[in-house]
């Protein structure tokens, strides 16, 4: 962004506008359009004439260039009118509507959808080895594999009663619409559907059923029977559309009646899907990112046209941007995945049969000296421990929150178990009085040399958490990881980052909480007059 005022210096100093993309360099015009200037030039290709009060409207390079920038810096029309030197803001609303048509006409059309990729291509292109062989039970028969979500794009307030119920979420507390993203495992957009409203009789299940029975069976001819669907829990009313249809699906497992735990099965397969699902958060991610036109609030003149914005947007990723590379997403670890998926939890069998949950204990909150003989581990085991760098990201917030601050909640260490290598650690609420989780870790005990039987390369041989996804032995929960982060790793470095706590210290609270969170105990009296 400094980049992009910078440049608006210069013209201001050499009396110059905007006119083409040759009064920037490489560097200022990404900061000017999503694309490269060599990529514009393609692009232009497709500005087809508009038709217009029975007249073509000619799409001119600065056109183009200017609604690539509304698109890139979400900048206001009044401000595109000054350094486009168009002669109102009128004028270019207008433009920023041709040419959003005639990008509508081919463009969209030949880069994203059904009819813009065969099925055979879409498979030897975008599916990648990695998912083919962690969700299609028949590897050797490669089938299509999608990731289906939707997302968001916040709109102004309407006048219109109407509008202003149906697209008011109740989960988000803002209006917004609902595009949906239908994305290949390396992140090719197949199909944007949408926008939806989102009040409660738009969610994720009915829209997805919607989209099957509207699109004049363009998807429904696309898919063939035992291609695959990864979704999340939210479309799980529309399971019985993609059984009919002979599309097996992936989504996270439901807890049963009654149960407060995923089993050590369901907890693992859960994770497998997450494992690629992140895929179409990615990308959603990347409208917001790339097109900072979606991370604003439209004005509804925008929103009214959404649906081909947020197709050009898509089919501009598709044809311009590189694909999404998962590290390590290699055919060998996909069969590590499955395999360790397997694993039954020993730790949560031993918890189970000795009542350890129940045990008494004598609680201490944990701190940096805790478990000298824990073993010091690399974030390259970390990431392989956990199956990815969520947790692991996640780690320092829980840790801030819940070792470094007094907070309400703490972890807290059981000094009552003395066994070498089986730490039990629980997750304790001061103000509730009561322990939300408990965690157990079985590890292979340091001494002043390194780890004892040094020729096994697994330092942590176990862990169970009672939080409802705990069980599981691919993967760890974000409690287990946290603390494992921190007695194997955290504590032995010197430079580690924990979230910015500067906005406490220049912010008021109502509430008086000091840095640590607490609530003084003084009574203040009211006095009625």
């Amino acid at each position: 962004m400094s980049a992009f005022f910078n440049q608006l210096r210069h013209v201001a100093v050499a009396k110059a506008k905007f006119i083409d993309e040759n009064s920037l360099n490489d560097e200022e015009f990404q900061c000017i359009a999503p694309i490269t200037k060599q990529q514009f030039q393609d692009l232009l290709t497709y500005c087809d004439p508009v038709l217009q009060n029975g007249r073509h409207r000619y799409i001119r390079r600065k056109d183009l260039l200017m609604f690539l920038c509304k698109l890139r810096q979400g900048l206001s029309d009044e401000f595109l009118k000054v350094i486009f030197d168009y002669g109102s803001k009128q004028n270019v609303s207008t433009v920023i509507d041709y040419v959003r048509r005639a990008l509508a006409q081919r463009f969209v059309s030949e880069n994203i959808g059904p009819r813009s990729i065969t099925r055979q291509d879409f498979i030897a292109r975008h599916v990648t080895e990695f998912s083919n062989i962690l969700y299609n039970p028949q590897p050797n028969e490669p089938k299509a594999i999608v990731v289906i979500d939707s997302t968001y794009a916040y709109i102004h307030k309407s006048s219109h009663f109407r509008v202003l119920r149906q697209s008011y979420s109740v989960h988000k507390h803002r209006h917004l619409l609902k595009p949906t993203l239908v994305v290949a495992p390396d992140g090719f957009i197949l199909q944007i559907f949408g926008p939806y409203f989102s009040d409660s009789r738009n969610n994720d299940a009915e829209i997805l059923r919607h989209d099957f029975e509207t699109d004049g069976n363009a998807l429904k001819e696309w898919f063939q029977r035992n291609d695959i669907v990864l979704v999340d829990r939210g479309y799980r009313d529309a399971i019985p559309l993609l059984q009919l249809l002979g599309i097996q699906y992936e989504m996270p497992a439901l807890l049963g009646a009654g149960q407060r735990q995923l089993t050590t099965e369901d907890a693992n397969a859960s994770r497998i899907v997450t494992k690629s699902r992140w895929i179409v958060e990615s990308r959603n991610g990347h409208f917001r990112s790339v097109f900072k036109f979606f991370a604003n609030t439209l004005c509804l003149q925008h929103a009214k046209n959404l649906d081909e914005f947020y197709r050009i947007a898509g089919a501009i990723l598709n044809r311009y941007h590189p694909m999404i590379h998962m590290e390590g997403a290699t055919a060998q670890a996909a069969q590590e995945i499955l395999e360790r998926s397997r694993i039954p939890n020993a730790v949560q069998a031993r918890v189970e049969v000795d009542n350890l949950t129940r045990r008494n204990a004598q609680w201490r909150r944990l701190n940096h000296r805790d478990i000298p003989e824990f073993p010091l581990l690399d974030l390259e085991y970390l990431r392989h421990l956990t199956l990815g760098v969520y947790q692991i990201n996640l780690a320092p917030s829980y840790i801030q929150d819940k070792v470094l601050r007094d907070n309400d909640e703490e972890f807290q260490l059981d000094k009552h178990l003395n066994e070498a290598g089986f730490l039990r650690i629980r997750v304790y609420s001061r103000f509730r009085n009561a322990g939300r989780h408990q965690i157990f870790i079985l590890f292979r005990v340091a001494d002043d040399e390194g780890i004892e039987n040094a020729d096994d390369a697994d330092p942590i041989t176990g862990y169970y958490c009672t939080c409802q996804s705990g069980a599981r032995t691919l993967g760890a929960c974000a409690h287990v990881t946290s603390v494992i982060w921190f007695l194997g790793y955290a504590r032995h470095q010197v430079d580690v980052r924990y979230p910015d706590p500067s906005l406490l210290n220049t912010t008021l609270d109502a509430a008086n909480r000091d840095a640590e969170g607490h609530v003084p105990n003084a009574e203040i009296e009211i006095i009625n007059d």
